[in-house]
């Protein structure tokens, strides 16, 4: 059984798989990168607040250098994260195909998921510019529509990266948390039933084996133990 991956080690692999969409990925390291994206996004949530905070009492007071600030932050916080995005979008999609390879899925349903997005997305910035209010039905009947589909594949998928590993060797390779002594369900418990009986077998060997050598020393122990004392009766095994 191969150790667990820590909270450190999950962005080391993250990193150093940034292109890899073949092998597996167990659920803590899945889980441990989210937890770190998440903190690396704390700084651009903090100054977009900020900036927002600055930009709305600049308004208020008509403070033109402190809009010009606020709108500032704002601007860092959108770029920040928009690099961070960009920066991680190839390993993020690479470790969600590997965690759903550990789970014994393949790669189809995360591809067919990138693809909606990177089709629809052109569509909905299209009626947000054009009929921002969504007066026409059309509009809005699509809205839903890509809505719904969003979350639908995004439930599922998040289900799918809480799901424990796949204890068996798959087609991507051994599992990484169970160890790669077992080859599939069947033949991993046969092992270790096989493993018992062996285990079984000896232990009566053994026993036989001592009661062969106590027979044979017994009378002669007969004697002595007659002689032995009271307090040689009290001793516990």
């Amino acid at each position: 059984m191969e150790r667990k991956v820590g909270f450190v080690q999950a962005l080391k692999l993250f990193w150093k798989n940034y292109v890899n969409f073949k092998g597996r990925s167990r659920r803590s390291e899945y889980w441990f990168m989210a937890l770190w994206n998440i903190i690396f996004m704390i700084p651009s949530f903090i100054l977009y607040i900020v900036g927002l905070i600055m930009t709305v009492s600049g308004a208020a007071s008509n403070s033109e250098g402190l809009v010009a600030i606020g709108v500032l932050l704002i601007f860092l916080a959108l770029g920040y994260s928009l690099l961070y995005g960009l920066a991680t979008l190839i390993p993020s999609w690479a470790i969600l195909i590997r965690r759903f390879h550990d789970t014994g899925r393949t790669m189809l349903l995360p591809i067919i998921y990138l693809v909606i997005v990177v089709l629809s997305y052109p569509i909905l910035i299209t009626i947000n510019v054009r009929d921002p209010e969504y007066s026409n039905p059309i509009n809005l009947i699509l809205f839903i529509i890509i809505f719904l589909v969003y979350m639908a594949l995004g439930i599922y998928m998040l289900v799918i990266c809480c799901l424990d590993s796949e204890r068996k060797t798959n087609q991507y390779g051994s599992s990484h948390k169970y160890g790669n002594h077992i080859q599939t369900s069947n033949h991993g418990y046969h092992a270790y039933e096989t493993h018992d009986v062996a285990k079984n077998e000896e232990t009566k060997v053994n026993d036989k084996h001592v009661d062969s050598n106590a027979s044979t020393y017994g009378e002669q122990n007969n004697a002595i133990d007659n002689k032995s004392t009271h307090k040689d009766d009290d001793f516990k095994y």
